[in-house]
Protein backbone atom coordinates (compact mmCIF):
# COMPACT_ATOMS: atom_id res chain seq x y z
CA UNK A 1 0.00 0.00 0.00
CA UNK A 2 1.53 3.59 -0.71
CA UNK A 3 2.79 6.04 1.99
CA UNK A 4 0.83 9.29 1.68
CA UNK A 5 3.25 11.85 2.90
CA UNK A 6 2.48 15.77 4.18
CA UNK A 7 5.18 18.85 3.72
CA UNK A 8 8.29 17.75 5.92
CA UNK A 9 7.49 14.08 6.39
CA UNK A 10 10.86 11.77 5.43
CA UNK A 11 10.26 8.22 4.85
CA UNK A 12 12.57 5.29 4.21
CA UNK A 13 12.54 4.24 0.34
CA UNK A 14 14.82 1.38 -0.06
CA UNK A 15 15.05 0.31 3.93
CA UNK A 16 11.17 -0.66 3.78
CA UNK A 17 11.73 -2.16 -0.15
CA UNK A 18 15.21 -3.84 0.14
CA UNK A 19 15.05 -5.23 -3.39
CA UNK A 20 14.01 -2.00 -5.30
CA UNK A 21 16.32 -0.98 -7.64
CA UNK A 22 14.87 1.03 -10.02
CA UNK A 23 12.70 3.88 -9.35
CA UNK A 24 9.69 6.13 -11.91
CA UNK A 25 9.49 9.78 -9.95
CA UNK A 26 6.09 10.92 -11.74
CA UNK A 27 5.38 14.48 -11.39
CA UNK A 28 2.34 16.03 -12.08
CA UNK A 29 -0.26 18.74 -11.88
CA UNK A 30 -3.32 20.79 -13.33
CA UNK A 31 -3.25 24.88 -14.07
CA UNK A 32 -6.01 26.71 -13.78
CA UNK A 33 -7.14 27.51 -17.70
CA UNK A 34 -9.07 30.95 -16.49
CA UNK A 35 -5.97 32.79 -14.77
CA UNK A 36 -3.89 33.37 -17.50
CA UNK A 37 -4.82 34.21 -21.30
CA UNK A 38 -1.87 31.92 -22.17
CA UNK A 39 -0.79 28.25 -21.57
CA UNK A 40 0.95 26.81 -18.48
CA UNK A 41 4.01 24.68 -19.64
CA UNK A 42 5.46 23.51 -16.77
CA UNK A 43 9.08 21.54 -16.57
CA UNK A 44 10.24 19.21 -13.94
CA UNK A 45 14.30 18.74 -13.61
CA UNK A 46 16.69 16.75 -11.11
CA UNK A 47 19.24 18.26 -9.62
CA UNK A 48 22.06 15.76 -8.47
CA UNK A 49 23.27 16.98 -5.32
CA UNK A 50 26.60 16.48 -3.89
CA UNK A 51 27.88 16.20 -0.07
CA UNK A 52 28.49 20.47 -0.24
CA UNK A 53 25.14 21.09 -1.57
CA UNK A 54 25.62 21.95 -4.66
CA UNK A 55 25.64 20.24 -8.18
CA UNK A 56 28.72 19.22 -9.37
CA UNK A 57 28.77 20.28 -12.66
CA UNK A 58 26.22 21.28 -15.42
CA UNK A 59 25.88 17.83 -16.09
CA UNK A 60 24.35 17.14 -13.34
CA UNK A 61 21.57 19.23 -13.78
CA UNK A 62 18.67 16.65 -15.84
CA UNK A 63 15.39 18.01 -17.63
CA UNK A 64 14.21 17.49 -21.16
CA UNK A 65 16.97 18.97 -22.92
CA UNK A 66 20.14 17.12 -21.25
CA UNK A 67 17.96 13.79 -20.34
CA UNK A 68 20.65 11.90 -18.82
CA UNK A 69 22.84 12.76 -15.70
CA UNK A 70 24.75 11.01 -12.76
CA UNK A 71 26.79 8.63 -15.63
CA UNK A 72 23.14 7.26 -17.62
CA UNK A 73 21.64 6.64 -13.74
CA UNK A 74 19.66 9.41 -13.83
CA UNK A 75 16.76 10.18 -17.12
CA UNK A 76 14.35 12.47 -17.97
CA UNK A 77 11.52 11.26 -20.03
CA UNK A 78 11.18 14.61 -22.42
CA UNK A 79 9.47 17.87 -22.38
CA UNK A 80 5.19 17.49 -21.80
CA UNK A 81 4.56 21.01 -23.14
CA UNK A 82 0.52 21.03 -22.53
CA UNK A 83 0.84 18.92 -18.80
CA UNK A 84 -3.09 17.74 -19.63
CA UNK A 85 -4.23 14.76 -19.52
CA UNK A 86 -4.60 11.39 -17.10
CA UNK A 87 -1.35 10.22 -15.49
CA UNK A 88 2.44 12.00 -15.03
CA UNK A 89 2.94 15.58 -16.62
CA UNK A 90 6.52 14.16 -16.36
CA UNK A 91 9.11 11.32 -15.19
CA UNK A 92 12.18 10.95 -14.42
CA UNK A 93 13.64 7.27 -14.29
CA UNK A 94 15.82 6.18 -11.65
CA UNK A 95 18.79 3.46 -11.24
CA UNK A 96 19.55 3.32 -7.52
CA UNK A 97 22.02 0.83 -7.35
CA UNK A 98 23.89 3.12 -10.26
CA UNK A 99 23.75 6.59 -8.84
CA UNK A 100 27.87 7.68 -8.67
CA UNK A 101 28.74 7.77 -4.52
CA UNK A 102 29.56 11.58 -5.20
CA UNK A 103 25.70 12.05 -5.38
CA UNK A 104 24.16 12.54 -2.08
CA UNK A 105 20.84 14.32 -2.83
CA UNK A 106 18.82 14.34 -5.89
CA UNK A 107 16.30 17.35 -5.52
CA UNK A 108 12.88 17.22 -7.90
CA UNK A 109 11.96 20.29 -9.25
CA UNK A 110 9.18 22.63 -11.40
CA UNK A 111 9.16 25.43 -12.90
CA UNK A 112 7.02 27.25 -15.03
CA UNK A 113 8.38 28.03 -18.27
CA UNK A 114 7.86 31.98 -19.87
CA UNK A 115 6.26 32.43 -16.21
CA UNK A 116 6.62 36.37 -16.32
CA UNK A 117 5.84 37.43 -19.39
CA UNK A 118 2.31 35.23 -19.43
CA UNK A 119 2.07 36.68 -15.41
CA UNK A 120 2.36 33.03 -14.09
CA UNK A 121 2.75 31.50 -10.83
CA UNK A 122 2.39 28.69 -8.93
CA UNK A 123 -0.81 30.44 -7.37
CA UNK A 124 -2.50 29.45 -10.71
CA UNK A 125 -1.43 25.61 -10.44
CA UNK A 126 -3.16 22.80 -8.15
CA UNK A 127 -3.05 19.20 -7.57
CA UNK A 128 0.43 19.56 -7.47
CA UNK A 129 2.44 16.15 -6.95
CA UNK A 130 5.10 13.46 -6.54
CA UNK A 131 5.07 10.10 -6.49
CA UNK A 132 7.17 7.37 -6.51
CA UNK A 133 6.98 3.59 -8.53
CA UNK A 134 8.81 0.41 -8.98
CA UNK A 135 10.27 0.54 -12.23
CA UNK A 136 9.95 -3.44 -12.58
CA UNK A 137 6.79 -3.80 -10.94
CA UNK A 138 4.78 -0.14 -11.66
CA UNK A 139 3.92 -0.38 -7.56
CA UNK A 140 2.78 2.91 -6.06
CA UNK A 141 5.20 3.22 -3.30
CA UNK A 142 4.76 6.66 -2.04
CA UNK A 143 2.75 9.66 -2.88
CA UNK A 144 2.87 13.43 -1.74
CA UNK A 145 0.51 16.16 -2.98
CA UNK A 146 2.26 19.29 -2.37
CA UNK A 147 -1.17 21.45 -2.13
CA UNK A 148 -2.39 24.76 -2.23
CA UNK A 149 0.20 27.33 -0.70
CA UNK A 150 2.24 28.82 -3.45
CA UNK A 151 1.24 32.42 -4.84
CA UNK A 152 3.48 33.94 -6.51
CA UNK A 153 6.26 31.33 -6.81
CA UNK A 154 7.43 30.69 -10.09
CA UNK A 155 9.59 27.55 -9.20
CA UNK A 156 9.50 24.82 -6.70
CA UNK A 157 11.79 21.85 -5.17
CA UNK A 158 8.95 19.75 -4.87
CA UNK A 159 10.77 16.75 -2.84
CA UNK A 160 13.94 15.16 -2.48
CA UNK A 161 15.67 11.61 -2.43
CA UNK A 162 18.51 11.19 -0.40
CA UNK A 163 21.64 8.87 1.08
CA UNK A 164 20.87 8.02 4.77
CA UNK A 165 22.74 4.67 6.39
CA UNK A 166 23.40 2.96 3.21
CA UNK A 167 19.91 3.07 2.36
CA UNK A 168 17.64 5.99 0.18
CA UNK A 169 14.90 7.83 1.66
CA UNK A 170 12.37 10.47 0.73
CA UNK A 171 11.79 14.14 1.48
CA UNK A 172 8.39 15.81 1.16
CA UNK A 173 10.11 19.28 0.87
CA UNK A 174 7.62 22.31 -1.43
CA UNK A 175 9.34 24.75 -0.77
CA UNK A 176 8.76 27.89 -3.27
CA UNK A 177 10.96 29.97 -5.11
CA UNK A 178 10.65 33.61 -6.54
CA UNK A 179 13.33 33.93 -9.71
CA UNK A 180 12.25 31.02 -11.89
CA UNK A 181 14.93 27.97 -13.29
CA UNK A 182 17.71 31.04 -12.37
CA UNK A 183 16.54 31.03 -8.82
CA UNK A 184 17.28 27.25 -8.39
CA UNK A 185 20.50 27.04 -10.39
CA UNK A 186 21.69 29.20 -8.02
CA UNK A 187 20.86 27.66 -4.87
CA UNK A 188 22.64 24.18 -6.37
CA UNK A 189 25.71 25.82 -7.68
CA UNK A 190 25.13 27.16 -10.48
CA UNK A 191 25.20 30.80 -11.21
CA UNK A 192 23.21 33.39 -13.27
CA UNK A 193 25.22 36.14 -15.22
CA UNK A 194 22.82 38.89 -16.73
CA UNK A 195 24.17 40.98 -19.49
CA UNK A 196 22.28 43.60 -20.85
CA UNK A 197 22.44 45.12 -23.78
CA UNK A 198 22.07 48.72 -22.77
CA UNK A 199 24.31 51.26 -22.27
CA UNK A 200 27.12 50.60 -20.16
CA UNK A 201 25.86 46.52 -19.92
CA UNK A 202 28.17 43.63 -20.49
CA UNK A 203 29.11 42.23 -23.64
CA UNK A 204 26.17 40.24 -24.68
CA UNK A 205 26.46 36.46 -25.16
CA UNK A 206 27.13 34.98 -28.57
CA UNK A 207 25.57 31.66 -27.45
CA UNK A 208 23.03 30.85 -30.26
CA UNK A 209 20.53 28.74 -27.93
CA UNK A 210 17.29 30.61 -26.27
CA UNK A 211 17.56 29.93 -22.82
CA UNK A 212 14.95 28.64 -20.39
CA UNK A 213 13.37 30.83 -17.99
CA UNK A 214 15.11 33.71 -19.92
CA UNK A 215 15.08 36.10 -22.83
CA UNK A 216 18.08 35.93 -25.57
CA UNK A 217 20.61 33.39 -25.53
CA UNK A 218 22.31 31.10 -22.89
CA UNK A 219 25.08 29.01 -21.78
CA UNK A 220 25.20 27.19 -18.37
CA UNK A 221 28.96 26.93 -16.42
CA UNK A 222 29.41 25.90 -12.98
CA UNK A 223 31.51 28.14 -10.74
CA UNK A 224 34.04 25.98 -9.93
CA UNK A 225 34.29 24.28 -13.25
CA UNK A 226 33.96 27.42 -15.85
CA UNK A 227 32.48 24.94 -18.44
CA UNK A 228 30.08 24.98 -20.90
CA UNK A 229 26.34 23.04 -19.90
CA UNK A 230 23.62 22.34 -22.44
CA UNK A 231 21.80 25.65 -23.57
CA UNK A 232 18.18 25.43 -22.56
CA UNK A 233 16.02 25.54 -25.20
CA UNK A 234 12.97 27.48 -24.60
CA UNK A 235 12.31 31.11 -25.01
CA UNK A 236 11.45 32.82 -21.90
CA UNK A 237 11.07 36.77 -20.54
CA UNK A 238 13.96 38.26 -19.31
CA UNK A 239 13.90 38.54 -15.14
CA UNK A 240 13.24 42.10 -13.86
CA UNK A 241 12.32 43.30 -16.67
CA UNK A 242 16.13 43.73 -17.94
CA UNK A 243 16.94 43.15 -21.74
CA UNK A 244 19.85 41.07 -22.92
CA UNK A 245 21.32 37.33 -22.79
CA UNK A 246 22.48 35.40 -20.35
CA UNK A 247 24.88 33.09 -19.18
CA UNK A 248 25.49 30.64 -16.19
CA UNK A 249 29.34 31.79 -15.41
CA UNK A 250 31.29 31.65 -11.91
CA UNK A 251 30.89 35.64 -11.67
CA UNK A 252 27.58 36.16 -9.78
CA UNK A 253 27.92 40.14 -8.99
CA UNK A 254 25.82 40.74 -11.96
CA UNK A 255 23.27 37.89 -11.49
CA UNK A 256 19.90 38.07 -11.56
CA UNK A 257 16.68 35.83 -11.01
CA UNK A 258 13.47 35.74 -12.97
CA UNK A 259 10.53 37.22 -10.98
CA UNK A 260 6.95 37.95 -11.87
CA UNK A 261 7.25 41.98 -10.14
CA UNK A 262 9.40 44.82 -11.00
CA UNK A 263 12.72 45.19 -9.85
CA UNK A 264 13.18 48.40 -7.60
CA UNK A 265 16.18 50.68 -8.22
CA UNK A 266 17.33 53.63 -6.90
CA UNK A 267 20.04 55.12 -8.16
CA UNK A 268 20.36 57.78 -6.57
CA UNK A 269 20.52 56.33 -3.19
CA UNK A 270 23.95 54.91 -4.23
CA UNK A 271 25.15 58.55 -4.02
CA UNK A 272 26.09 61.11 -1.44
CA UNK A 273 29.24 60.05 -0.67
CA UNK A 274 32.31 61.23 -3.37
CA UNK A 275 36.11 61.29 -2.58
CA UNK A 276 37.75 64.45 -1.89
CA UNK A 277 40.62 64.47 -4.17
CA UNK A 278 39.14 63.40 -7.64
CA UNK A 279 35.62 63.50 -6.51
CA UNK A 280 34.68 60.06 -7.97
CA UNK A 281 31.69 58.05 -6.19
CA UNK A 282 33.33 54.38 -6.89
CA UNK A 283 34.19 54.43 -2.89
CA UNK A 284 34.51 51.84 -0.60
CA UNK A 285 34.86 50.87 3.18
CA UNK A 286 36.11 48.99 6.00
CA UNK A 287 38.30 48.42 8.74
CA UNK A 288 41.52 51.01 8.72
CA UNK A 289 43.88 49.37 6.96
CA UNK A 290 41.73 46.94 5.25
CA UNK A 291 42.98 45.74 1.71
CA UNK A 292 41.70 47.74 -1.71
CA UNK A 293 41.80 44.49 -3.45
CA UNK A 294 39.85 42.72 -1.08
CA UNK A 295 37.42 45.80 -2.11
CA UNK A 296 37.72 44.97 -5.72
CA UNK A 297 37.18 41.40 -5.11
CA UNK A 298 33.58 41.60 -2.84
CA UNK A 299 33.48 45.28 -2.01
CA UNK A 300 30.25 46.85 -0.84
CA UNK A 301 29.22 49.70 -2.68
CA UNK A 302 29.45 52.80 0.02
CA UNK A 303 26.18 54.75 -0.44
CA UNK A 304 23.51 52.14 0.54
CA UNK A 305 25.41 50.58 3.38
CA UNK A 306 25.29 53.12 5.81
CA UNK A 307 24.89 50.79 8.89
CA UNK A 308 28.35 49.63 8.56
CA UNK A 309 29.72 52.21 10.88
CA UNK A 310 27.57 50.59 13.34
CA UNK A 311 29.29 47.20 13.32
CA UNK A 312 33.09 48.45 13.59
CA UNK A 313 32.75 51.82 15.08
CA UNK A 314 32.81 54.90 12.76
CA UNK A 315 36.13 55.78 14.70
CA UNK A 316 37.47 52.68 13.28
CA UNK A 317 36.12 53.08 9.79
CA UNK A 318 38.05 53.85 6.59
CA UNK A 319 37.35 54.94 3.14
CA UNK A 320 38.53 53.83 0.00
CA UNK A 321 37.97 56.05 -3.47
CA UNK A 322 38.71 53.14 -6.32
CA UNK A 323 39.67 55.35 -8.77
CA UNK A 324 42.54 57.83 -7.31
CA UNK A 325 42.99 55.03 -4.36
CA UNK A 326 42.58 58.41 -1.74
CA UNK A 327 42.11 57.18 1.50
CA UNK A 328 40.49 59.39 4.69
CA UNK A 329 37.92 58.79 7.72
CA UNK A 330 35.51 60.80 9.25
CA UNK A 331 37.75 62.39 11.83
CA UNK A 332 39.37 64.34 8.83
CA UNK A 333 36.62 64.96 6.75
CA UNK A 334 33.71 67.06 8.00
CA UNK A 335 31.19 65.98 4.76
CA UNK A 336 32.00 62.19 5.94
CA UNK A 337 31.47 62.60 9.38
CA UNK A 338 28.08 64.57 8.72
CA UNK A 339 27.40 61.86 6.00
CA UNK A 340 27.45 59.06 8.54
CA UNK A 341 25.27 60.82 10.85
CA UNK A 342 22.81 61.21 7.39
CA UNK A 343 22.77 57.60 7.26
CA UNK A 344 22.30 56.65 11.04
CA UNK A 345 19.09 58.85 10.78
CA UNK A 346 18.03 57.76 7.11
CA UNK A 347 18.13 54.17 8.71
CA UNK A 348 15.98 55.07 11.71
CA UNK A 349 13.24 56.77 10.29
CA UNK A 350 12.58 53.08 8.13
CA UNK A 351 12.91 51.75 10.94
CA UNK A 352 10.25 53.65 13.20
CA UNK A 353 8.34 54.00 9.56
CA UNK A 354 8.25 50.24 9.06
CA UNK A 355 8.40 48.89 13.01
CA UNK A 356 6.53 45.51 13.19
CA UNK A 357 6.91 41.79 13.33
CA UNK A 358 7.76 41.33 9.13
CA UNK A 359 10.54 44.39 9.49
CA UNK A 360 12.11 42.25 12.37
CA UNK A 361 11.46 38.94 10.93
CA UNK A 362 13.29 40.38 8.17
CA UNK A 363 16.14 42.21 9.85
CA UNK A 364 16.56 38.97 11.88
CA UNK A 365 16.16 36.04 9.04
CA UNK A 366 18.87 38.40 6.81
CA UNK A 367 21.16 38.11 9.55
CA UNK A 368 20.92 34.62 10.23
CA UNK A 369 21.42 33.53 6.69
CA UNK A 370 24.79 35.98 6.34
CA UNK A 371 25.86 34.62 9.40
CA UNK A 372 25.21 31.03 8.57
CA UNK A 373 26.56 31.96 4.57
CA UNK A 374 29.58 29.43 5.41
CA UNK A 375 27.90 26.73 7.60
CA UNK A 376 29.23 28.03 10.61
CA UNK A 377 28.38 30.64 13.70
CA UNK A 378 31.00 31.94 15.57
CA UNK A 379 29.69 32.49 18.97
CA UNK A 380 31.55 36.39 19.05
CA UNK A 381 29.45 36.64 16.24
CA UNK A 382 26.24 36.19 17.25
CA UNK A 383 27.16 38.37 20.64
CA UNK A 384 28.36 40.97 18.18
CA UNK A 385 24.87 41.03 16.68
CA UNK A 386 22.79 40.55 19.26
CA UNK A 387 24.51 44.06 20.85
CA UNK A 388 24.29 45.78 17.50
CA UNK A 389 20.84 45.34 17.80
CA UNK A 390 20.73 46.35 21.46
CA UNK A 391 23.12 49.24 21.21
CA UNK A 392 22.67 51.08 17.95
CA UNK A 393 21.25 54.00 16.75
CA UNK A 394 19.24 52.59 13.63
CA UNK A 395 17.76 49.47 15.67
CA UNK A 396 16.51 51.37 18.37
CA UNK A 397 12.77 50.53 19.23
CA UNK A 398 13.18 46.82 17.86
CA UNK A 399 12.72 44.16 20.68
CA UNK A 400 15.68 42.45 21.99
CA UNK A 401 14.46 39.27 23.45
CA UNK A 402 12.58 38.82 20.45
CA UNK A 403 15.63 39.36 17.76
CA UNK A 404 17.04 36.84 20.25
CA UNK A 405 14.70 34.33 20.34
CA UNK A 406 14.32 34.48 16.33
CA UNK A 407 17.66 34.81 15.30
CA UNK A 408 18.33 31.30 17.21
CA UNK A 409 15.33 29.82 15.70
CA UNK A 410 16.44 30.71 11.86
CA UNK A 411 20.03 29.89 12.92
CA UNK A 412 18.71 26.43 14.08
CA UNK A 413 16.82 25.80 10.83
CA UNK A 414 19.75 26.50 8.66
CA UNK A 415 21.89 23.91 10.49
CA UNK A 416 19.37 21.13 11.28
CA UNK A 417 17.85 21.49 7.28
CA UNK A 418 19.86 24.09 4.87
CA UNK A 419 17.63 24.06 2.05
CA UNK A 420 14.52 24.20 4.08
CA UNK A 421 15.71 26.83 6.49
CA UNK A 422 17.25 28.72 4.09
CA UNK A 423 14.00 29.00 1.91
CA UNK A 424 11.83 29.76 5.33
CA UNK A 425 14.48 32.94 6.09
CA UNK A 426 13.84 34.01 2.13
CA UNK A 427 10.20 34.16 2.84
CA UNK A 428 10.41 35.95 5.38
CA UNK A 429 12.10 38.19 3.93
CA UNK A 430 10.08 38.09 0.76
CA UNK A 431 7.38 39.65 2.73
CA UNK A 432 9.24 43.37 2.60
CA UNK A 433 9.31 43.21 -1.39
CA UNK A 434 6.48 45.73 -1.75
CA UNK A 435 8.05 47.91 0.71
CA UNK A 436 11.24 48.84 -1.11
CA UNK A 437 12.77 51.17 1.62
CA UNK A 438 12.47 48.70 4.50
CA UNK A 439 13.67 45.78 2.24
CA UNK A 440 16.74 48.23 1.16
CA UNK A 441 17.51 48.92 5.14
CA UNK A 442 17.56 44.60 5.05
CA UNK A 443 20.15 44.31 2.59
CA UNK A 444 22.25 46.93 3.74
CA UNK A 445 22.30 45.09 7.10
CA UNK A 446 23.45 41.91 5.41
CA UNK A 447 26.20 43.73 3.41
CA UNK A 448 27.28 45.48 6.98
CA UNK A 449 27.26 42.07 8.46
CA UNK A 450 29.64 40.23 5.90
CA UNK A 451 31.98 43.13 5.41
CA UNK A 452 32.21 44.10 9.18
CA UNK A 453 35.32 42.16 9.11
CA UNK A 454 36.84 44.06 6.30
CA UNK A 455 36.30 41.28 3.88
CA UNK A 456 33.35 40.18 1.81
CA UNK A 457 33.30 36.53 1.68
CA UNK A 458 32.05 35.52 -1.93
CA UNK A 459 29.48 32.97 -0.30
CA UNK A 460 28.18 36.20 2.06
CA UNK A 461 28.07 38.11 -1.16
CA UNK A 462 25.73 35.45 -2.94
CA UNK A 463 23.48 35.55 -0.10
CA UNK A 464 23.24 39.02 -0.22
CA UNK A 465 22.41 38.98 -3.63
CA UNK A 466 19.69 35.88 -3.15
CA UNK A 467 18.12 37.87 -0.47
CA UNK A 468 17.72 41.02 -3.01
CA UNK A 469 16.24 39.79 -5.30
CA UNK A 470 13.84 37.85 -3.11
CA UNK A 471 12.57 41.51 -2.24
CA UNK A 472 13.06 42.68 -6.13
CA UNK A 473 15.84 44.91 -5.71
CA UNK A 474 19.09 45.25 -8.23
CA UNK A 475 22.09 43.74 -6.66
CA UNK A 476 24.16 45.56 -8.20
CA UNK A 477 22.73 48.86 -6.05
CA UNK A 478 24.26 47.27 -3.06
CA UNK A 479 28.08 45.49 -4.29
CA UNK A 480 30.10 45.27 -7.11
Amino acid sequence: MAVKLSKGQKVDLTKSNPNLKEIIVGLGWASNPAASSYNFDLDASAFLIGSNGKVKDENDLVFYNNPSGGQGSVKHSGDNKKGSGAGDDEQIHINLSAVPSYIERIAFTITINDAQNKRQSFGDIKNSYVRILNATTNELLLNYELGQEFSIETAIVAAELYRHAGEWKFNAIASGFQGGLGALCRNFGLEVEEEQSSAGANTPSTSSSPSYGNTGNASYTNPGTGTAAVPYGQNSPQPYGQSGSQSYSNNSSQSFGQNSTPIYTNPSDQGGMSCPRCHSTQVTAGKKGFGIGKALVGGVLLGPVGILAGFIGSKNMEFACLSCKERWNAGSNTNTAQWLQKQTESARNVVSKYMGKDLTEALVAGSALVAMADGFLDPSEREKLIDYFRTSQEMRGININEVDTRFNYFVQRIQSDQMMGKAEALRAIGKLASKPDAARLVVRLCCAIGFADGEFAPVEKRIVEEISREVNLDPREFIF
